[in-house]
C-alpha cells in the first residue's frame, strides 16, 4: 500500500477521496513510521550539546 504525504492524506479525506478503511490504513502505516523513529531515538546515544 502506497503512504501518502501527510497533508496529501488529509486533503484526500476532506474531498472524501478515501474510504474509512484506507483512512485507518493510511494512519497504521504513518504510526508505523512515527513508532520506528521513536525507537531509533531511544536507542541512539546521545551527543553532548556543543558550548558556543
Amino acid at each position: 500500500m502506497k503512504k501518502y504525504e501527510l497533508k496529501e492524506l488529509i486533503l484526500r479525506w476532506q474531498r472524501e477521496e478515501l474510504t474509512s478503511e484506507q483512512a485507518i490504513g493510511q494512519i497504521l502505516l504513518w504510526l508505523e513510521e512515527l513508532a520506528e523513529a521513536i525507537s531509533q531515538l531511544r536507542t541512539e546515544p546521545r551527543k553532548p550539546k556543543e558550548s558556543r
